[in-house]
């Protein structure tokens, strides 16, 4: 189920602000293109989103063989616990914490139509690293028990494919005329309260894994 898990964690991005403000990105700029031109935008955007992250996944594999799977997978749960309970808080409006902006390089603003939407799906891939959707983690935590560079890439390629598609699925939307960011939008609230409450669920628990390792998790 490990690639299942990959597309489908990818998929539920789309309600966070790592994937989310990327809706906002490229719409506008499939738009007016034509819809020959704009899908092939569309999925050269996707498919610079999915480079990225496939790259990702070759590093975790290889830091998770070199450092030792078990310490890798505990250092990871501590971190991932911590990065979800501070998201749940966030998610709540209980705490504010500025997302880093990531910024565009000037050259990208010089591209072609069509390189300059694969290489900003490149750039822009780098704000999902660090989402802290426990799905994703649960991946990374995969793909570092592997310690195989070829799982790492395959499954963090399907994962970025995951979290392209809905990107995907709007802009087509929105060239044929029908503008569904604004109906992605009007949920955002309700689903931020689920997914914050979830989240400090799932961060108290990850971190606990991480703080005391799998034997507490087993034995309890």
């Amino acid at each position: 189920g490990s690639v299942t898990l990959a597309y489908a964690a990818g998929l539920s991005m789309i309600f966070l602000p790592c994937t989310l403000p990327l809706v906002f990105v490229i719409i506008p700029m499939c738009m007016g293109k034509g819809y020959k031109k704009g899908l092939s935008m569309a999925l050269l955007f996707g498919l610079g989103v999915a480079v990225t992250l496939t790259f990702y996944g070759i590093i975790v594999a290889l830091v998770g063989d070199y450092f030792g799977l078990d310490n890798f997978s505990r250092g990871m749960f501590f971190i991932a616990g911590i990065f979800a309970y501070t998201f749940g808080l966030t998610q709540l409006k209980l705490l504010k914490v500025s997302l880093p902006e990531v910024p565009m390089p000037q050259f990208v603003h010089m591209k072609k139509d069509y390189s300059k939407a694969f290489f900003m799906g490149l750039l822009l891939g780098n704000a999902g690293v660090g989402c802290p959707n426990p799905a994703f983690y649960v991946l990374l935590l995969y793909i570092a028990t592997t310690g195989s560079v070829i799982t790492g890439g395959w499954l963090g390629f399907i994962h970025g494919i995951g979290r392209a598609t809905p990107l995907i699925f709007l802009a087509i939307l929105a060239m044929i005329g029908i503008n569904a960011s604004t109906w992605v939008v009007s949920k955002k609230d309700s689903i931020d309260k689920i997914m914050g409450w979830g989240l400090l669920i799932v961060g108290v628990f990850v971190f606990a894994i991480g703080l005391f390792g799998m034997f507490w998790w087993e034995t309890s």
